[in-house]
């Protein structure tokens, strides 16, 4: 799948919002958000996260909660907080914004949510 970016507003829970773009990363479980970033948001991290990297190392990162707005929708998730690197838009958030990726438009698409 293409690379691609979109445009994304993240805001922490004291207030602190920032406009971003995110890397779309169906990959990537969560939200990521560089240190950089988080303290700037002020991210109050709730706990850590056992992850594995693109690389392949087990790591263990923290787990903040985090409001994003993308495409005039905006939802609370979580997100994980990478010692550096790219933002990310990973699939839970996007799942939870009811989207998904056109990988040869390189955009994301609404779709509709799934009962089963």
């Amino acid at each position: 799948m293409g690379l691609f970016h979109v445009p994304a507003r993240l805001s922490g829970p004291t207030g602190r919002t920032e406009a971003v773009e995110l890397l779309v990363d169906c990959g990537a479980t969560f939200v990521v958000v560089p240190q950089s970033l988080a303290d700037r948001l002020e991210l109050r991290p709730s706990r850590t996260c056992p992850i594995q990297t693109a690389g392949g190392r087990d790591e263990t990162w923290p787990l903040a909660d985090v409001r994003l707005a993308v495409d005039g929708d905006e939802i609370n998730t979580r997100c994980l907080i990478a010692p550096a690197g790219p933002a990310l838009l990973g699939a839970v958030a996007l799942e939870s914004l009811l989207l998904a990726v056109d990988p040869v438009a390189k955009r994301l698409v609404p779709v509709k949510g799934f009962v089963g």
